[in-house]
């Protein structure tokens, strides 16, 4: 290999390895999550996240599993961490549910299990409504 090959080789390896963090925070936004600032154990969502619908996926700086904020149908919130208590798979909405994509563990939007191998209800946050924000305590 002559000095042009090897520079161009290696130029082309450089700018495909660079192109891997666009990829995978591409592939962060893509997961619909939205990052917020977690301060002093609180986690501040605004209202208009739940859009039209009844829940919305959030993740705050510093947790380590996503939340799915619940809007109930009395009106009330729950937040439910996003990862199954069998083995820790991550949970993705399936129908009027949750479900674990390793195992396929079921939960109703409550967080409590429909189907096993989960023995336990998902883990949950309280939620304040406080003006057009939502209050998670996470801490």
């Amino acid at each position: 290999m002559d000095r042009r090959d090897f520079l161009r080789n290696t130029c082309q390896a450089c700018a495909a390895l660079a192109l891997i963090p666009v990829a995978a925070s591409l592939e962060g936004c893509a997961s619909g999550a939205r990052m917020l600032a977690v301060e002093n154990g609180v986690l501040s969502v605004p209202m208009d996240t739940l859009g039209k619908g009844s829940t919305a996926v959030v993740a705050g700086q510093g947790l380590a599993n996503k939340l799915m904020i619940v809007k109930r149908a009395d009106g009330s919130y729950t937040a439910l961490e996003l990862i199954c208590p069998h083995k820790g798979g991550p949970l993705k909405e399936h129908g009027d549910g949750l479900e674990c994509d390793w195992h396929h563990s079921r939960f109703d939007l409550e967080g409590k299990v429909l189907n096993g191998p989960a023995k336990s209800d998902l883990k949950s946050y309280p939620v304040e409504a406080d003006g057009k924000m939502l209050r998670v305590r996470v801490g």
